[in-house]
């Protein structure tokens, strides 16, 4: 891969300082993804990659537990791609889960595990967010377009779609199927019928229905496709039709084949490793019903997702990333109509209080004084729904709500601050944090309720 340029105002250590090297982690519903890079020059070079097929959706389960065995194979990747991290500074590291960690709501004590033996903590991020990093991951890797381009992204247990005009996404959605998912649901034996087939397209393009009006309407100049399942069909199509992108005929082609074979594995496609064959028919169908419910005529795949956009993030620093949640916070202020005098009151004397109660309450670190920022920002922007009991209506907007920039533990952790910065503190409430979280969430939302009391008048 090409060194791409750093962002405006970077500079770069020397080559082989570990300072100037990072580590982007994805984990993903059906694998793993790890980028290493470093700084050159003026640019970011990708000096490894690492992925391996883990299949964590297949063992979660249907009360949001995951089983011991994905587990276990799980524990087993990091463990193995912690050792590529240790002499890079945390800073220069996230690793993010997508579909599946989301929908695991009872696996917080793997998810801790997780990090542990990773040595770095994980965030589990939205859709949206997914979305977002996905569409900044194609731009690192192809350059931002002249036009507006389509990214299409098919994971193990969702699929994101991206509108954007330059380096801007202006449309994402993420919709809950995936390789993984549709392969269990229509393939599960590993057969393909055509009444199977229909089935599941039927169901994919029945998912695409609600937001496919509004993409077909904003249009696109190009549609690029992401994710091993993409590049796995474009594969395909090329041995069938001799042309690097994917067109609705190909697909066609593909789909009569894969009918008249019966099963992936009779298709005798030295290319495609049975890892892949084994999920391989439902990202195929997800990708044939995109095609027909979005008007796409033809699509490029590309190497570039989620883990590069992670890495162009951090290279961009904290600055880049606080850049994209500030923006999001504005724009919801704006939104709900809060009042920016009065928040911007109580912001300015809760970080003073914060400072002062900086070395007694452990307090003062950079993630406490940007949650505590937002919540003050955002504190009084359930008044748009009532004014009794506006703090409970601000925090299901935003514990509910696609919060660009935002990791869910952050998202979470501003909406309990948001919700109890009047009324009566329910401890409970925020056992929803990691344990070693807790206490802070619990002095920053003192912090706060004492800053709006000030100002109350």
């Amino acid at each position: 891969m090409e060194p791409q340029p750093l962002p405006q105002g970077i500079t770069a250590p020397p080559n082989g300082d570990p300072a100037g090297h990072f580590a982007a982690l994805d984990l993903g519903s059906n694998s793993f993804h790890l980028i290493l890079a470093r700084r050159l020059g003026q640019h970011i070079q990708v000096i490894d990659r690492l992925r391996e097929m883990v299949r964590l959706g297949t063992g979660l389960r249907a009360d949001g537990t995951i089983t011991p065995e994905a587990q276990q194979r799980a524990l087993e990747t990091l463990r193995r791609f912690g050792d590529r991290l240790r002499d890079i500074p945390p800073q220069h590291i996230r690793a993010v889960g997508t579909y599946t960690l989301r929908r695991g709501f009872r696996a917080v004590d793997f998810l801790e595990q997780a990090g542990q033996v990773l040595g770095h903590p994980i965030e589990v991020i939205s859709g949206q967010e997914e979305a977002r990093l996905i569409y900044r991951g194609v731009s690192f890797t192809l350059g931002p377009p002249a036009n507006r381009r389509l990214v299409f992204d098919i994971g193990g247990g969702s699929s994101e779609i991206v509108l954007g005009d330059g380096i801007h996404p202006i449309c994402m959605e993420s919709l809950h199927m995936g390789c993984i998912t549709y392969s269990q649901r229509f393939f599960r034996d590993g057969r393909i019928t055509a009444k199977r087939w229909q089935a599941a397209e039927t169901a994919a393009r029945l998912e695409f229905q609600p937001v496919a009006a509004n993409f077909r309407a904003a249009g696109w100049h190009e549609a690029i496709g992401t994710s091993g399942s993409i590049r796995a069909v474009a594969a395909m199509v090329q041995t069938l039709r001799n042309t690097p992108d994917i067109d609705a005929a190909g697909l066609a082609g593909l789909r009569d084949r894969l009918i008249r074979a019966g099963r992936v594995d009779r298709l005798n496609l030295p290319d495609l490793a049975a890892e892949r064959q084994q999920v391989f028919a439902g990202g195929a169908v997800i990708l044939s019903a995109a095609f027909a419910a979005l008007g796409i005529e033809r699509m490029l795949p590309c190497d570039g997702a989620l883990r590069e956009g992670l890495l162009d993030e951090l290279a961009a620093g904290r600055r880049g990333r606080q850049d994209v949640c500030n923006h999001t916070a504005e724009a919801l202020s704006q939104l709900y109509h809060a009042d920016r005098g009065q928040a911007s009151r109580v912001c300015t004397t809760a970080l003073g209080f914060l400072d002062q109660l900086r070395e007694q309450w452990a307090l003062g670190q950079t993630p406490d004084i940007d949650a505590l920022r937002w919540a003050a920002m955002l504190h009084e922007i359930g008044l748009a729904i009532s004014h009794s009991g506006y703090h409970k209506h601000g925090h299901y907007l935003l514990a509910n709500g696609d919060l660009a920039g935002f990791s869910r533990n952050t998202q979470t952790l501003v909406s309990l601050l948001v919700r109890f910065h009047r009324r009566k503190i329910i401890r409970r409430e925020f056992n929803v944090l990691p344990p070693e979280q807790r206490l802070t969430a619990l002095r920053l939302t003192i912090v706060l309720r004492l800053a709006v009391l000030l100002h109350r008048a």
